[in-house]
């Protein structure tokens, strides 16, 4: 597959679906503006994520697409921003279809099933025995551009609204609070409540505050955890909106908690992590070769409190940041 000169060129990009997912495609957009200044590129996004791409200064246009687009819709939305070139960065056959629609001469993909003959450019699905950060495998549509970059960290713009917003609901010092995400959208990603019950009675023995971070929908299981854990309702951070969850996350000492988009946002705005994996393969969504982000756990293994601990101790408590 050779590679592509987008100078210039009007690049449209589908990422509409989730807010980790759209975060870890955020370094891929990057180097290409980097690498192609004068390119215009436009996010194709559904409203309840869009927020993750706007006020980006390499993100020229974010189109709001209908909730569960249909093929042809996409399509559409891509054609009528007249693109040149069209980045699926969820390739499955919607998108897929869509892209093939689109009109767009140049269209890349990931390799997958018979679909992947409606890109003009594929790029390799990962291979689950040596699995990567996801945005580092998304860094492949941008070498597919010519446009290689190492940075594969995430990033969002926050406004002043937010940062003020977020000061306001912490109320108290930042540096001792610690962002606790105790559910997910899936199931088998979530850690028992009442493991991180013991998580928390021990992070207060050390004097940290906890701030249970909660998503739209996410209240009730917060407030569930809140029970067990003998916390007050109070200690719930609950937001609609995405960059007032992030500069939240900004102020807090370290994220610890179950994989998903609230941990994506921190490790966006530079705040620590550790993370339970007990599913997934960890590689696939932690930062390489950073001490600042940890996960603990892997594939059909729930780790114990000892494990989690071990880790909030080594990052936290003996570093004495």
């Amino acid at each position: 597959m050779g590679t592509i000169n987008a100078d210039g060129k009007r690049i449209a990009a589908l990422l509409f679906r989730r807010i980790g997912d759209s975060l870890l495609a955020i370094p891929a957009l990057r180097a290409i503006k980097l690498k192609y200044p004068n390119s215009h590129i436009c996010v194709l996004s559904e409203s309840h994520v869009k927020r993750v791409f706007e006020g980006l200064e390499f993100v020229d246009q974010v189109v709001d697409v209908e909730r569960s687009p249909s093929a042809i819709a996409l399509g559409t939305a891509i054609r009528n921003q007249k693109a040149d070139i069209a980045l699926d960065f969820l390739s499955d056959p919607r998108t897929a279809i869509a892209c093939a629609l689109s009109r767009a001469h140049t269209r890349i993909g990931f390799s997958k099933s018979v679909r992947q003959f409606l890109y003009t450019h594929r790029i390799a699905i990962q291979n689950p025995r040596t699995p990567v950060y996801s945005a580092v495998h998304k860094l492949e549509f941008a070498k597919a551009l010519n446009a290689a970059n190492g940075d594969c960290l995430p990033a969002i713009a926050l406004s002043e609204e937010n940062e003020k917003h977020a000061k306001e609901k912490m109320g108290v010092e930042a540096a001792k609070t610690i962002a606790m995400y105790v559910t997910s959208r899936r199931d088998y990603k979530r850690w028992p409540l009442d493991r991180y019950s013991d998580i928390s009675r021990k992070l207060r023995s050390e004097g940290f505050r906890i701030a249970v971070i909660a998503g739209p929908g996410e209240a009730a299981i917060a407030s569930e955890f809140c029970a067990k854990a003998n916390l007050a309702d109070e200690s719930i951070a609950s937001f609609q909106d995405i960059g007032d969850m992030a500069a939240f996350l900004k102020l807090c000492n370290c994220f610890v908690g179950n994989d998903g988009g609230p941990k994506h946002l921190a490790v966006a705005v530079g705040t620590r992590t550790i993370t339970v994996f007990q599913n997934d393969p960890w590689e696939y969504w932690t930062p390489p070769n950073s001490p600042q982000h940890i996960a603990v756990g892997g594939p059909n293994v729930s780790p114990d409190i000892a494990e989690v601990w071990q880790a909030i101790k080594r990052l936290l408590i003996d570093s004495n940041v």
